[in-house]
């Protein structure tokens, strides 16, 4: 989860200073961007709605504190709002000229919330909410995201959670040599949809 935040902020700087510095008329790499926009649109709301249909109800059963659950439910729901947003100014990428500076702007707004989102997350669970953890509920909510995750993204996620992980995390990502093995196509994805020099 700590990668996936991490990843998640990272490429959200991308996107925005990509998007600010989008060449008028290339149609290769606005075509590139807008299809990355896509990709990191369902990773996040696919790791949103993880927790809102997963693990919040599982930590609920378990007595977990109420307080840090209303939290993080709001906090989604208020990031559902931008991030669908952020999504359909995207969709106008390559068909309306205000569409990139409007993205930049939207980028910075939800690379903010979700950043702000991320560490209380974060936070919560390592606080109040972690007398309800435990590995069986790790185990369950890993299972529960495979199962739902588009299929696309079995070959895109460890690949992208390699990207950021440090030397002392790497052995945490699941599927680690499917990641090293599609780090090359992650790479080249990234080159087209934010240039050369990202």
């Amino acid at each position: 989860m700590l990668l996936a935040h991490r990843a998640m902020v990272r490429d959200l700087e991308r996107i925005g200073r990509a998007a600010g510095e989008l060449p008028a008329g290339n149609a290769e790499r606005t075509t590139a961007l807008r299809d990355y926009v896509d990709r990191i649109f369902q990773l996040i709301e696919h790791h949103h709605e993880g927790e809102d249909d997963f693990l919040w109800p599982k930590l609920r059963e378990r007595g977990a504190d109420e307080e840090a659950l209303a939290l993080m439910t709001a906090e989604h729901e208020e990031l559902t709002k931008v991030l669908r947003a952020w999504h359909a100014t995207s969709r106008r990428l390559g068909t309306d000229e205000t569409a990139p500076a409007e993205l930049a702007a939207q980028t910075k707004e939800l690379r903010e919330q979700l950043t702000k989102h991320a560490g209380d997350e974060e936070r919560e669970l390592s606080g109040r909410l972690a007398p309800a953890l435990d590995s069986r509920v790790w185990k369950g909510f890993a299972t529960h995201m495979r199962k739902t995750a588009p299929g696309w993204t079995l070959r895109f996620m460890p690949a992208w959670l390699l990207s950021v992980a440090g030397p002392g995390e790497r052995g945490g990502v699941p599927a680690a040599p499917v990641g090293r093995l599609f780090s090359g196509r992650l790479e080249k994805d990234r080159r087209a949809a934010f240039g050369e020099h990202y």
